[in-house]
């Protein structure tokens, strides 16, 4: 990568960490244990880990209702049969639902209002000159109110008598509320907070009153304020009761009144509970040797209940029997998965190991098979979770919701379509064993893997991820409707759910990608498309130093960029890739861009005139050392650096070991002393980028742009690599040679055609 987020960098660093200390005892488990071993065991042991295990076993698929049953099933003993949790849960729900709200009436609190009410109308009739008859009322009243109060005694006596009316109702103290609106009004009304109103749903509570309890409606247990308005009202009604007078009164109440009835919440929640409790789980029984259903007979909701009533008895009757069973059938599952694990990973080591190149690479691929695993354990595990608040939308098929392809899209991305097919087909192995050998969802995990990772492989850009998103779920909109239709159970409702799901899980997938390349291509040391797209970027630093510092290089290395990509192209190679490199190969010139001829001018003296032809030599070779050290000064990828290295190969700098044989009348001049350090070229790429640097410096001496001396040339200088053995190393057969050189022809006669000095005379008349 050439950049970083600042919110990966610190797990960039981690992973780098991490992998460097399980590098390191890797290397040391390699010393008795052979790498390819290692790298399986290390495989096996996450998918062991991660495995998503069962903990019972079934003896037989329950169906639904709705369903055609597959076999006959005759009832192997008597039993009980038993509601199912989905069906008892929501009758206990409604026992306790409708139980109704328990209130005490509190005789202590009615004794203190009726006292106080005593208390205030003993104070109020009293003569003034009592000493502190007024001090008790104005205490609790303002002397507006006591002395309007003592001028209407029959306005005390009023509401005093009304008062101890409600009061033997009962006035309630928490406000009890049907719906939020409600809820609403009252605590705006009241300036109180929501938390403190009761929601319950009925008109009627339990008053215990006394020893006794009766049934009350809610509406006649008023809050203080509203008995207070109450009274207030009738009050009104009398017209020799002016409105100071009436305000004294509600001030004289309110001093007084207190709430006596309190609702019980603990009392209730018993209550509820006892007869959520009292719903018996049992509803019948089904006798030994009785039909519950028979094959190819419409599945009822009552042969559902009596099926789930048989599989339960058998687990509770042989509960240690199951327990075993459960963990031999778990270790087959695992087992099975890691012989498939094994018979791919052999493939590869045979057959693909040149895609993937080195053991570090062979690690990635493993820890993307652990990391698909992983993924497949978690989203099993939270999908429930996720998705149980939408149990009445109707039978939601969450599996639909792993995202089975990450892995296939990681591998296409990293390494090829091979890769990404092998690692498609052991998720899919892994995903349909896990969920009981479901052919189905194996079916599934295959095409969708196969369908995102030929998608992945198309990524040149970081956009390029979000618009595989539709075309992903384009595939599993087709899928889920042709398996719906194989299991005739399409409906549009069913249909829309489970897509809805699949395009969560599309969505959760390509983001999943794109934050896991980055940190698998930094981890790992690999460079992707996108990331050759962002290096090829000239205004790169590195790019940026070779064009002002060696100009000459500069534009070889571009040059030498086209030809390579024009020949990957004709030789179905990776043209990018090819491309890319070209750029940087010679960037080891840049500290001494003057020794190199490109860069000098003519009428410039040759730096090497004072210098021997070893030491000439030994400067030329080492721009491929001064090279690699810049890449890694400028964290370039590994591919680039493989490029540097591999770009002369270990053939020899010609023109100074030739001029140190004619200096040498001894003939003592060894020729190893003048070759550079290779190695050999290992990819097609690499082989190219050789080939096209000897056939661009080679072109500069021609002073012809004529298209068979140049053809000539080029097979020339292909047929003295392929000779000394450079090219032993790659894959490049002999008809890959032949279109190489006619893939390298169109660009050096373009070249040429710029470069021809008649051409340049020719335009000059026509201008």
């Amino acid at each position: 990568m050439t950049s970083e987020s600042p919110f990966i960098g610190p797990a960039l660093d981690s992973g780098r960490a991490a992998v460097r200390g399980a590098g390191r005892i890797f290397a040391r488990a390699a010393r008795v244990v052979p790498a390819p071993v290692l790298v399986l065991a290390y495989a096996s042991l996450g998918i062991a880990l991660l495995f998503p295990y069962s903990s019972t076993t079934r003896p037989f698929d329950l169906p639904k209702e709705g369903e055609i049953a597959k076999e006959t099933i005759i009832a192997p003993f008597t039993y009980d049969v038993v509601k199912l949790p989905g069906d008892l849960a929501r009758e206990r729900l409604d026992a306790g639902a409708k139980v109704l709200l328990v209130a005490d009436w509190d005789q202590e609190t009615t004794r203190k209002v009726r006292r106080a009410l005593a208390g205030l109308k003993a104070a109020l009739a009293a003569v003034p000159a009592v000493p502190g008859a007024d001090s008790l009322a104005e205490e609790q009243l303002s002397a507006g109110a006591v002395k309007t109060l003592r001028r209407s005694p029959k306005l005390v006596d009023a509401a005093s008598e009304m008062a101890l009316r409600a009061l033997d109702k009962g006035v309630i103290a928490a406000p009890v509320v049907k719906t939020v609106q409600q809820r609403d009004q009252l605590a705006a009304r009241f300036n109180t907070a929501p938390d403190k109103f009761i929601m319950y749903d009925k008109d009627f509570l339990n008053l215990r009153r006394n020893s006794g309890e009766f049934t009350t409606a809610v509406s006649d247990l008023p809050l203080k304020e509203d008995a207070l308005e109450a009274i207030a009202g009738k009050l009104r009604e009398n017209p020799r009761f002016d409105a100071p007078a009436l305000n004294a009164a509600y001030e004289f109440l309110n001093a007084a009144l207190a709430p006596n009835v309190f609702v019980n919440q603990e009392e209730t929640d018993r209550r509820r509970q006892k007869a959520m409790n009292d719903v018996l789980a049992v509803k019948g029984k089904v006798i030994k040797e009785t039909e519950i259903v028979r094959k190819h007979q419409v599945v009822t909701d009552d042969i559902v209940e009596r099926l789930y009533s048989l599989r339960r008895t058998e687990e509770q009757m042989d509960h240690r029997g199951e327990s075993f069973r459960s963990r031999v059938s778990n270790t087959g599952a695992v087992l099975l998965v890691i012989v498939v694990l094994c018979f791919l990973a052999v493939y590869v080591r045979r057959y693909q190991w040149k895609a993937v190149g080195t053991t570090r690479r062979a690690v990635a691929v493993a820890t993307i098979v652990v990391f698909q695993a992983a993924i497949i354990r978690l989203a099993l595990l939270i999908a429930p979770r996720l998705f149980e608040s939408a149990g009445d939308a109707g039978p939601l098929v969450l599996e639909y919701v792993v995202p089975t392809s990450v892995g296939a899209m990681l591998a296409a991305i990293l390494f090829d379509m091979r890769t990404s097919f092998i690692v498609a087909l052991f998720t899919s192995v892994l995903f349909g064993v896990s969920l009981g050998f479901n052919f189905q969802f194996f079916l599934l995990a295959l095409v969708t893997g196969l369908a995102a990772g030929s998608l992945a492989k198309t990524f040149r850009y970081r956009w390029d991820f979000i618009k595989a998103i539709p075309w992903v779920s384009l595939v599993y909109a087709a899928l889920i409707l042709i398996l719906q239709a194989l299991l005739s159970q399409f409906s549009w409702s069913a249909y829309l759910q489970d897509l809805a799901i699949a395009v969560v899980n599309c969505i959760a997938a390509v983001f999943l990608v794109m934050v896991s390349a980055m940190l698998f291509e930094s981890v790992f040391d690999i460079a992707t498309d996108m990331t050759l797209i962002e290096l090829s970027d000239m205004n790169n630093p590195v790019l940026k130093r070779l064009s002002i510092e060696a100009a000459g290089t500069y534009n070889h290395c571009v040059l030498v960029g086209n030809l390579a990509e024009s020949a990957a192209e004709k030789i179905g190679a990776n043209s990018l890739r090819a491309r890319v490199a070209s750029y940087y190969h010679d960037i080891g010139k840049i500290e001494k861009a003057d020794y190199f001829i490109e860069n000098a001018s003519a009428n410039d003296k040759s730096r090497h005139a004072r210098l021997t032809p070893n030491m000439s030599a030994l400067i030329i070779s080492s721009h491929v050392k001064d090279g690699v050290e810049l890449a890694k000064r400028y964290k370039l990828p590994r591919v680039i650096r493989d490029a540097i290295m591999q770009h002369h190969g270990t053939s020899t700098v010609s023109y100074f070991y030739e001029k140190a044989r004619q200096l040498d009348p001894h003939n003592q001049v060894r020729e190893d002393d003048f070759r550079y350090p290779g190695p050999l070229p290992q990819t097609r790429e690499n082989a190219i980028i050789m080939l096209a640097d000897a056939v661009e410096a080679a072109s500069r001496s021609l002073a012809t742009s004529s298209p068979k001396l140049l053809r000539d040339l080029v097979r020339k200088i292909i047929r003295d690599k392929f000779a000394s053995g450079q090219l032993d190393q790659c894959d490049l057969t002999l008809r890959d040679l032949d279109q190489i050189v006619d893939g390298f022809m169109p660009i050096l006669q373009g070249i040429f055609h710029t470069r021809d000095p008649n051409h340049h005379k020719e335009r000059n008349r026509e201008r």
